[in-house]
């Protein structure tokens, strides 16, 4: 069940706006949350600012086969963010092997060398263009989670999904399993960027 919420900015409290806005939820149910959304409501994201684009990023970001809809690294200000984060001589070496095996019909091998912060990383686009967003550090989600359960006496999951899949983050202790989320999510009902449903009741059948 997708929960539609006012627009949120990073002033927001995640515990408050889930209390707020989690009035359907019932024993056993796990609420999932964006986590673009926890990223952002708890200080998570990172000021295009913080993130000057050079050269090297906008070369490689146009080198980038995005699929329709998703963007991806193909966003100048992502790739640099990369780049910085993971360093070149890694991403020189993901693109290495991109250019090797794509003409093969091998598809994903920049990712599987450079690893989740390449796959995951978020943000560049309205109404986000001035923020980017890493993948939670899965600690860090765990902890958030564990926390959000306490406060709100039902299951929490920080989620990441998209209209390709996704990733189950972090769960809590009364969360439904990471696994079973992953698949009721499939068809990410909570869709993207500007539909206003950050949040989604899961309830076990």
């Amino acid at each position: 069940m997708p929960v539609r919420t006012r627009w949120l900015s990073e002033k927001d409290d995640l515990g408050q706006v889930l209390l707020e806005y989690g009035g359907e939820v019932e024993p056993g149910d796990t609420i999932a949350v964006s986590e673009k959304v926890a990223l952002l409501l708890t200080g998570g994201a990172v000021s295009t600012t913080e993130v000057p684009v050079g050269w090297e990023a906008r070369l490689m970001a146009r080198c980038v086969h995005h699929r329709p809809g998703a963007l991806g690294l193909s966003i100048p200000v992502k790739m640099q963010y990369v780049l910085q984060t993971l360093g070149r001589p890694r991403i020189y070496a993901a693109a290495a092997v991109a250019a090797v095996t794509r003409p093969l019909g091998i598809r994903g091998g920049f990712f599987r060398v450079a690893g989740d912060v390449a796959r995951y990383v978020d943000g560049g686009l309205p109404p986000y263009e001035d923020m980017v967003f890493p993948p939670f550090d899965p600690r860090k989600a765990a902890a958030l989670c564990a926390d959000l359960d306490e406060r709100l006496g039902v299951g929490v999951a920080i989620v990441d999904m998209n209209d390709y899949g996704g990733a189950v983050r972090a769960v809590s202790s009364r969360s439904i399993p990471a696994a079973t989320l992953l698949a009721a999510l499939a068809d990410n009902p909570m869709r993207q960027r500007l539909t206003g449903t950050p949040f989604a009741i899961v309830r076990p059948s």
